[in-house]
């Protein structure tokens, strides 16, 4: 099972680490446009010169790789997943997948008129912490689900345009960088038991703070589900939060410390008649290998959408309008 990655910075040199844990070879090509970055890394890990492209579409014309991880700035991703998809290459794409709905979309239609395997890099949606929780509450331990309270926010520190985080053509912003974890983690507990499409929720009580260059520092949002759900949402990129996702249910509450990036052993507490339980899940690898031997897993299997939990290409696209629509309501003042 052959990768190549485009783009070589942070998540690119995460996934080259990560994928040295599985067992055999993983990476066999490397592309950028920087080509110091390409010879640098190519000697880190030993990628033969022949495997290293300076043009993405070399690399996507290399018949010995099978799969696309893309880590480049998100305004890349939308064209470099069609890319992809013409060379006939599986994808797993760094979050978020595209900036906007519409891209969104146009994405969706064209993975559904494909036969290649796409997803979304939400990693903590393949990692077994998840999976737990899933069956936890499928099995009724904390009754029937009334809310969701969850936060994730990280200090970046002094906004600077130079950095992607604070520039709007980029796709930068709280909600683009990190709200796709908290949404999307609503959205998969809102429609546990729903045997259709998932219900897309109502937005309400929106606000934050918007720096001059257009991005959202921080956001808040409460979701509504027509299924009596309710998800509070507290997303930064210029704040250290809680980043931990609790879980109301009719007959107790089901607390996850570190949902977003859990260990290779992690705690589920859940709170019930006046007890506390603690519950261990165990991961053979750190996160993003599991995602990389998950993706692999599924490519055996031939299968085309993901196995569940783990986000389809409708997951995707569904956060992507919940997303754009919070940040559409924060930009003109709407609650």
């Amino acid at each position: 099972m052959n990768w190549g990655i485009i783009g070589l910075g942070y998540m690119g040199k995460q996934f080259a680490k990560s994928a040295k844990e599985l067992n055999k070879k993983q990476l066999l090509g490397i592309s950028s446009n920087s080509f110091f970055k390409l010879i640098k890394f190519g000697f880190r890990h030993k990628i033969k010169l022949k495997y290293q492209f300076r043009n993405y579409d070399a690399m996507l014309s290399c018949n010995e790789i099978d799969n696309i991880y893309i880590a480049t700035l998100n305004n890349t991703h939308h064209d470099l997943i069609v890319k992809c998809i013409e060379a006939k290459k599986n994808i797993l794409c760094e979050k978020p997948f595209v900036i906007n709905f519409e891209q969104a979309k146009n994405i969706r239609k064209k993975v559904k008129k494909s036969e290649i395997l796409f997803l979304e890099a939400i990693a903590y949606r393949n990692h077994p912490q998840t999976s737990h929780v899933v069956n936890l509450i499928k099995s009724n331990s904390i009754g029937k689900i009334l809310k969701i309270n969850s936060s994730y926010g990280l200090d970046k520190g002094k906004p600077k345009s130079s950095n992607r985080l604070f520039n709007k053509e980029l796709g930068g912003g709280s909600i683009l960088d990190l709200g796709c974890y908290p949404v999307s983690m609503s959205n998969l507990i809102a429609n546990i038991y729903n045997k259709e499409n998932d219900i897309i929720p109502e937005i309400k009580n929106v606000s934050g703070t918007i720096y001059k260059s257009g991005i959202d520092l921080n956001a808040q949002a409460e979701l509504i589900y027509s299924n009596g759900v309710s998800s509070k949402i507290n997303v930064s990129i210029n704040e250290n939060l809680e980043n931990k996702t609790t879980i109301f249910g009719t007959n107790g509450k089901l607390i996850i410390n570190d949902p977003w990036l859990p260990d290779k052993n992690s705690i589920i507490e859940i709170y019930k008649d006046g007890k506390i339980q603690k519950l261990k899940t165990e991961s053979n690898f750190c996160i993003f290998a599991s995602q990389i031997d998950f993706f692999n897993q599924n490519i055996e299997r031939k299968n085309l959408v993901c196995d569940y939990p783990s986000m389809s290409i409708d997951n995707s696209v569904d956060c992507m309008q919940i997303m754009s629509e919070w940040k559409n309501k924060i930009l003109n003042n709407e609650n």
